[in-house]
């Protein structure tokens, strides 16, 4: 897990540098559009840089002979340091409150590495800076936020909602169509559930079936035994964002012997015990090769082998079971109780109305924790600029909810470190990602806010949505 951690919090320059760089002098300056910390070299070198506290850290792949301290004219800036440490050494920047929007880059010519802090309305930047934006009030605790910001590689168009703890709005998921996981455009979603604002969530197959755990008002709709990071909405409390939830669930007949879950309303494999309810369509949509159990209030109330396509309908659970699993569902008679354990591996969660889980996290203790391997996240998520959508929570409780074009001209999209760093920057204690790409979309007050990469809404199973109370 450490080192997962350690490429989530650190941005690396490598250059193909020549060996022992040395560091030769520390000086810097004041112009009316910016602060300016530069090292004199003597060739190129490699550095790592992170944020830790009101301190920009930069690690340097080169000697330096002794300390030196430079002061600024800047009010934001209280000192910079340079030290050795053994055969390299390091650049310190305190900041008398939290670190501002920064460039690091390398120049030739002679030799120097530069750390820029530009003021508001300057052109250059490291980090998350607006340069641009349009804001909406609505409601109370409730705005909409529309920015451009450069993280380095080029203008990101950015969407944000911010929903402060005392608001008169709650969040929750949404299904795609009505009580169902079948597809619909965030449009649709919003006319038929009368959400204020809504954005994708959950990631999704090309068949029903939702990847990742996903609760709402205490029915699941889909499950995951890969540990993920979700968005834990309790009824009436404080929502937040948990790591680790891994479904765990459990069928226990009357005669004590038990078969795990191994899937939410979802197609079903071989061997496989399914829980259906009426959250996934009407039917089960299974084939004849199978056992089919309808319950209601745990107990066995009608029993189909060879049979599929058990309707599903509001009140009951169908399990489904194909193979071992259907020979476990036959030893099952109409009027026995069964037992059904369904846990996420976590108290909170458990106990919460609503739960989403897509990953990877972004944000952990207001530090960039990108954990897209021990999530498992697959390659074509994890890695490259993209469309992004995702939410942040601060400290007290102020919900940050973002989305980011890519693909585009006028937006060059985010990694997911540089959607962590960004968080961060809007003061996010924790935050994670959703589904993005072609689904990243936000809607409010009916309207579509971003431009969708895909050049029209793409069809979601999930959304998550704000609504008054």
């Amino acid at each position: 897990m450490a080192r997962f951690v350690l490429a989530g919090l650190l941005l690396t320059a490598s250059l193909p540098a020549a060996q022992a760089a040395k560091v030769s002098t520390l000086r810097g300056g004041v112009t009316p559009n910016r602060a300016r910390v530069v090292m004199d070299l003597d060739t190129p070198l490699s550095y790592t840089s992170r944020v830790t506290g009101n301190q920009l850290i930069i690690e340097l792949k080169a000697r330096a002979d002794r300390t030196e301290m430079v002061r600024l004219r800047d009010p934001r800036i209280q000192k910079a340091y340079l030290e050795p440490q053994g055969k390299n050494s390091r650049l310190v920047i305190v900041f008398r409150k939290t670190v501002p929007v920064y460039k690091i880059f390398l120049l030739k010519n002679p030799q120097r590495l530069v750390v820029d802090f530009p003021r508001s309305g300057s052109t250059s930047g490291g980090k998350a800076r607006p340069a641009a934006s349009r804001s909406q009030w609505l409601g109370k605790g409730l705005t909409y936020r529309e920015s451009s910001v450069d993280l380095g590689a080029g203008r990101v168009k950015t969407y944000l909602l911010t929903l402060a703890p005392n608001s008169d709005f709650r969040l929750d998921f949404i299904p795609g169509y009505g009580r169902t996981i079948q597809k619909g455009t965030l449009s649709m979603i919003q006319k038929r559930s009368g959400a204020v604002a809504l954005v994708n969530a959950s990631y999704f197959d090309s068949d029903i079936w939702v990847v990742g755990n996903l609760k709402i008002q205490d029915r699941w709709l889909g499950m995951e035994t890969t540990p993920r990071t979700g968005l834990v909405l309790p009824a009436g409390g404080v929502p937040s964002i948990q790591s680790g939830l891994s479904y765990q669930g459990m069928v226990t007949r009357p005669d004590g012997r038990s078969y795990s879950i191994g899937g939410v309303d979802r197609m079903r494999l071989a061997d496989e015990l399914i829980l259906y309810n009426d959250g996934y369509d009407d039917t089960t949509d299974t084939n004849a090769y199978g056992t089919e159990v309808r319950l209601e209030d745990g107990v066995v109330r009608e029993i189909r082998k060879g049979a599929g396509g058990m309707p599903l309908t509001a009140g009951s659970t169908v399990l489904s079971g194909n193979g071992a699993a259907a020979a476990f569902l036959n030893g099952l008679r109409k009027g026995d109780k069964v037992r059904l354990i369904q846990t996420l591996g976590n108290p909170e969660a458990d106990r919460a109305a609503s739960v989403g889980s897509a990953g990877p996290q972004l944000v952990r203790d207001g530090q960039v924790q990108v954990t897209s391997s021990a999530e498992e996240i697959a390659p074509d998520i994890a890695q490259g600029r993209a469309p992004r959508t995702g939410v942040g929570i601060k400290k007290d409780g102020t919900v940050l909810i973002v989305v980011a074009d890519g693909r585009s001209r006028s937006s060059a999209g985010m990694t997911l470190t540089e959607l962590g760093r960004y968080f961060v920057q809007l003061g996010a204690d924790r935050a994670m990602n959703f589904d993005g790409g072609g689904s990243s979309e936000m809607v409010v007050n009916g309207k579509i806010m971003n431009d969708p990469s895909d050049g029209s809404e793409r069809p979601v199973r999930v959304a998550l949505g704000v609504f008054r109370k």
